[in-house]
C-alpha cells in the first residue's frame, strides 16, 4: 500500500476536489511548492508517490528528479500537465514514469489515477528486479530546435560510437565548445571523473610536454617525476582547449601518440600504452592555422577525422528564447525564486540582440537578471541597459565575429553613443569626427 506521497504544485488550491476526498485523508501527502522541492533533500524521504503538477513545460530537468533516479526502491511519477512533458523525463525515470494527466483530468478526478497508481504498486512493488530501476543515462544534447543543431546532437551520437577517435570542435568562443566535447565523453557512459580539460593557452612548451605526457627523469630536467594527462585518463577523454597555441614540438609529439596509441614520458626509455580520446577545441578554422601559422597538417588531419562546427548564437534564431527559458528555468531551481517567463517586449530585445559571448554570455545574462528580479516575470527593465542597443556588443566586449568592416563601425557608433547617453557632441568628439558626420552615420545605420 502507498504510505508516503509527495504533491508539487504552485497551484495547490486547484486540488482542493482531490484533497477532500477519503483517499487523500488515508493516505500521507506531504504539499510543497516547486521552490519547495529544489531546495529540499527529497531523496532522504523515500516517497512512494510523486504528483508533480508543470505548468510550463520543464526544459531544465530539477536535480531532485535526477536525484530521485538515482534510487532503487520502487516508487512512480505521476506528472499534471498540459504541454508535452520533456522527453528526457521518461527515459530518465524507466518504469518509474507512471502516467500524464491533463489538468482538467487532474482537477476533477486525481482519486482515480491515484487508485491506479496504488493498485500498480501493490502489484509490482516487490516483483521487480532492483537492476531494472538502473536505466541508463539519457543522452540530451543541445538544446535547440534548428536544424543545424539536430544535425550536431545526430553527429555526436555518431562520434561517440568511434570510442578512441579524436574530434575536432570549432565555434567562437561561448558557444558550447566544452559542453559538446562533454556530451562526446558521457555518451560513452563514462564518469567525469575520466574526464579532464586542458587549457594551451599561455603554456611552455615544456610544461605542456611534462602534463601531457608525464616525466620519468629524477635529474629535475622536467621538474618533478608523474604521470602525464594521457596516462591518468586512459580510458577517457581530454579536452585540449585553444588547440591552435600548442608548440611546434607539443604538435609533434601528440601527432604521434594519435598515430601509435602510446607515448614515451619525458626523460624515460619506456613506452607507455594508452586509449585517451583527444578532443581538440579551437575558437578559429584551423586549417587557416595549417595555411599561414605552419600548425602540423597531419595532426590537424588526425583530429580532423571528426569535426563539429558550432553556430553563434545571433545565427541560432528563436533558439535565444529557447535557451533564455531554460537558463531562466535553472535559475529559478537553484535559488529558489518563482518566476514564470520572459515578457514579450524583452523577448523582442532578447532576440535582437547580436550575442558577442554566445551562449555563455546568455546563461550569466539571465542567471543575473533572475538574481535581481522583483516579480514573476523578467521584463525590459530587468535586462541590462546595453541591449536596448539592439545589436551593440556588450560593455568591455571585443569579439565582434566575422563582421564586415561596416558592421564593426556600426557597432562601435552604437557603443560610444550607449557610453555617451545618446550625447551627439561628446559621441563625434570621442569618434574624432564632426556632429554633420555622425547625424549621417547615424541615419545610415538606422541607429
Amino acid at each position: 500500500m502507498l504510505k508516503k506521497i509527495v504533491f508539487i504544485s504552485d497551484r495547490l488550491h486547484e486540488f482542493q476536489a482531490f484533497f477532500k476526498t477519503r483517499n487523500s485523508f488515508e493516505l500521507g501527502i506531504d504539499l510543497l511548492n516547486h521552490s519547495e522541492a529544489n531546495q529540499r533533500s527529497i531523496f532522504r524521504n523515500y516517497y512512494e508517490l510523486f504528483i508533480v503538477d508543470i505548468q510550463e513545460q520543464w526544459l531544465a530537468i530539477p536535480q531532485w528528479i535526477r536525484e530521485q533516479a538515482q534510487q532503487l526502491y520502487f516508487h512512480q511519477f505521476i506528472f499534471i500537465s498540459n504541454k508535452t512533458v520533456n522527453p528526457i523525463l521518461p527515459d530518465l525515470l524507466g518504469r518509474r514514469f507512471f502516467k500524464v494527466v491533463d489538468f482538467k483530468t487532474a482537477s476533477e478526478d486525481l482519486k482515480s489515477v491515484v487508485d491506479e497508481a496504488k493498485q500498480f504498486f501493490e502489484e509490482h512493488q516487490y516483483s521487480f528486479d532492483q537492476t531494472q530501476f538502473l536505466t541508463e543515462a539519457p543522452f540530451e544534447g543541445l538544446l535547440g530546435s534548428q536544424p543545424s543543431i539536430k544535425r550536431i546532437n545526430d553527429f555526436i551520437k555518431l562520434v561517440s560510437r568511434a570510442r578512441y577517435a579524436p574530434c575536432l570542435i570549432s565555434g567562437e568562443e561561448g558557444s558550447g565548445k566544452e559542453l559538446c566535447a562533454g556530451l562526446i565523453h558521457r555518451a560513452n557512459d563514462l564518469h567525469d571523473d575520466l574526464l579532464f580539460v586542458k587549457k594551451c593557452e599561455k603554456a611552455t612548451t615544456n610544461d605542456l610536454l611534462a602534463d601531457l605526457f608525464g616525466v620519468d627523469d629524477e635529474s629535475g630536467i622536467y621538474g618533478p617525476v608523474r604521470k602525464g594527462l594521457l596516462e591518468i585518463y586512459s580510458g577517457g577523454t581530454i579536452i585540449l582547449k585553444n588547440i591552435e597555441k600548442i608548440p611546434p614540438e607539443v604538435q609533434e609529439k601528440l601527432l604521434l601518440y594519435l598515430e601509435e596509441k602510446a607515448f614515451r614520458p619525458l626523460g624515460a626509455n619506456r613506452i607507455i600504452e594508452a586509449n585517451t580520446r583527444i578532443i581538440a577545441l579551437c575558437e578559429h578554422n584551423l586549417e587557416w592555422f595549417v595555411k599561414y601559422q605552419n600548425f602540423n597538417s597531419d595532426l590537424y588531419f588526425h583530429l580532423n577525422a571528426f569535426e563539429i562546427s558550432l553556430p553563434p548564437l545571433r545565427e541560432r534564431g528563436d533558439d535565444v528564447l529557447l535557451l533564455s527559458s531554460y537558463y531562466l528555468q535553472s535559475a529559478c531551481q537553484l535559488t529558489g525564486k518563482t518566476i514564470h517567463g520572459i515578457s514579450l517586449p524583452a523577448q523582442r530585445l532578447l532576440k535582437k540582440y547580436f550575442w558577442p559571448g554566445n551562449i555563455k554570455e546568455l546563461k550569466n545574462l539571465i542567471e543575473e537578471t533572475v538574481i535581481k528580479c522583483k516579480s514573476g516575470e523578467i521584463g525590459i527593465q530587468d535586462l541590462p541597459q546595453y541591449l536596448n542597443n539592439g545589436k551593440a556588443s556588450a560593455p568591455g566586449s571585443t569579439h565582434l565575429g566575422n563582421c564586415s568592416l561596416k558592421e564593426m563601425e556600426r557597432i562601435h557608433i552604437e557603443q560610444v553613443l550607449v557610453n555617451t547617453e545618446g550625447n551627439k557632441s561628446k559621441a563625434a568628439a570621442l569618434l574624432e569626427i564632426s556632429r554633420t558626420t555622425l547625424r549621417e552615420k547615424i541615419k545610415q545605420y538606422e541607429l
